[in-house]
């Protein structure tokens, strides 16, 4: 007998009872109602982690989905990256979300921002160098409230709600 989904075949989040990602809100169960198996996930999560996890589309169907517009601000260079997806990847790599290319402390995929269970969440994705949330190193997804300093290399950014 196959074992149950853990962990979501699109991101690699936890998955509830009900087959459904806390992350990223992808089914990941089947249309019968049964949920896949070990050996199905194994063949899809190649494929689906490999471009699909860094660029997912907005969601419009969560409920308690944050109503505001959220965005990081960098007060050193008065740039504002905007929060629109539901994973915003960053790093000094080219395909990130956001792309901070003149740190060359941050690591090429250093953090994510979440953006789940009505709130934004931050994650370090095991960068060289760390991230920092209100000048405390983060050890683990924590979640991040207008006014939180993020800082990602020597990079320094505001997370805000319009």
């Amino acid at each position: 007998m196959m074992s149950s989904i853990r962990e979501c075949v699109r991101c690699g989040g936890a998955v509830t009872p009900e087959g459904t990602c806390s992350v990223c809100g992808t089914n990941n169960g089947r249309a019968d109602g049964a949920q896949f198996g070990q050996a199905q996930v194994q063949e899809q999560a190649p494929q689906a982690r490999s471009a699909d996890v860094l660029n997912f589309p907005p969601r419009k169907d969560t409920p308690g989905a944050p109503a505001r517009p959220a965005f990081l601000y960098n007060k050193a260079t008065s740039e504002r990256y905007a929060l629109t997806q539901s994973v915003s990847k960053i790093g000094r790599d080219q395909t990130n979300n956001i792309s901070i290319t003149n740190d060359h402390y941050i690591s090429r995929h250093h953090a994510w921002v979440l953006q789940m269970q009505g709130g934004y969440w931050v994650e370090d994705l095991g960068s060289t160098n760390g991230t920092y949330l209100n000048g405390e190193v983060l050890n683990e997804r924590k979640q991040i409230y207008a006014g939180d300093r993020l800082t990602f290399g020597k990079t320094e950014l505001v997370f805000a709600v319009e």
